[in-house]
């Protein structure tokens, strides 16, 4: 009678964990639409209210750096995420990880950030147009529609589509034309009929299996009930109050450098030419921070290392970062000016240079 007991309880186990694989591998019926008109479905999805739990991987080898280290954990391990989503300035996302979690939640004069491993509350004044990358942007809708925001409608193709979290959702293809960006395709799959993203896949052009993908395993399209989106810090917690929480927006509020509106040939894509911004268009992007030089000295010896070689040129020298994906150049600028620079990017070696060079070539405009 026990082993009978043990055998239906195996079963049933074997039944729950083989549940979503079978869910997944049950017939999906495509759609007529064209590719043209699912990237639009994709691009207009961020009012589209969610709740849901996600995981992404990202295989990004990339060096330790203490001021960014968050950010490079991001991109080299797997995320959990929960999310409760009524608009981009109602939302909750809480990373979790096996001893605690990082919340993030969004209203609209900020953000609280709460770190359960320090007990430590940050509420973040405002919104920057620049800051570093966070949990969030790895959730299929946010990084989907990133992507898609980037495409041109010649560059967009049908593929088959999936079942995701239990949805049909159909597939779109993105194949950059530029040969300056290291991206080769995205993948999204989106729900049916909201155009919402339900699973992300980034391929570079070298390579033949995603380096970076995200999908839904649990998704329910409704409204979250407004106290998954209120954040009441913990009586024992330790409350910051900032309006800068990591090292970009802290060059972009308090930089008194501005930076000029194309470099390279690339204009700038952020909206404010402070001392951080983006520039290039589509999916050749580059991202470039003023800096101390003590930072970026700092920075290149925390860097030192077979990961990255030294490089010099018109720029001076500079630790070099590669991936297949993202590239990256910390320089500290051939005038001894006490200014240095990080510029990182989905671009070649070649863009990133050029970009340092046009950095460095005269000494950049400040405010006043």
């Amino acid at each position: 009678m026990r082993r009978r007991r043990w055998a239906l309880v195996l079963s049933g186990l074997v039944l729950i964990i083989s549940l979503p694989a079978a869910i997944a591998a049950l017939p999906v019926s495509d759609t007529p639409v064209t590719a043209a008109a699912l990237l639009e479905q994709v691009r207009s999805s961020g009012r589209v209210a969610y709740q849901g739990y996600a995981e992404s991987r990202a295989g990004l080898t990339l060096p330790d750096v203490r001021e960014v280290g968050d950010v490079l954990d991001l991109l080299g391990e797997s995320t959990s995420m929960r999310v409760w989503y009524a608009g981009p300035s109602a939302f909750r996302v809480d990373a979790l990880h096996p001893a605690g979690e990082k919340d993030l939640v969004v209203d609209e004069a900020g953000s609280w950030v709460w770190d359960s491993f320090e007990q430590r509350a940050t509420r973040v004044e405002g919104q920057s147009d620049v800051r570093l990358a966070r949990p969030a942007d790895l959730l299929p809708p946010e990084l989907g529609r990133r992507l898609a925001a980037a495409a041109s409608a010649g560059e967009v193709t049908r593929i088959a589509p999936r079942r995701v979290a239990g949805r049909e959702a159909p597939g779109l293809r993105i194949t950059p034309t530029s040969s300056d960006t290291t991206i080769g395709r995205v993948d999204i799959w989106a729900e049916r009929r909201t155009g919402l993203p339900l699973a992300v896949e980034v391929t570079t052009r070298t390579g033949s299996r995603p380096v970076i993908s995200t999908l839904f395993l649990d998704l329910e399209l409704s409204r979250p009930a407004p106290a998954r989106l209120t954040f009441v810090p913990p009586r024992d917690a330790d409350v910051d109050v900032t309006n800068a929480i990591d090292v970009a927006q802290e060059v972009d509020v308090f930089s008194p450098f501005i930076l000029p509106d194309s470099l390279a040939g690339l204009p700038r894509r952020s909206e404010v030419g402070r001392g951080a911004g983006t520039f290039g268009d589509g999916f050749t992007l580059v991202a470039v921070l003023t800096l101390p030089e003590r930072l970026v000295r700092r920075a290149r010896r925390d860097l030192d290392g077979p990961l990255t070689p030294t490089i010099s040129g018109p720029y001076g020298e500079a630790s070099l970062v590669e991936t297949p994906l993202m590239r990256g150049m910390i320089l500290t600028g051939p005038r001894g000016d006490g200014v240095g620079y990080a510029v990182a990017g989905t671009v070649t070696r070649a863009v990133l240079e050029r970009v340092a060079t046009a950095l460095t070539a005269r000494p950049l405009a400040t405010l006043g």
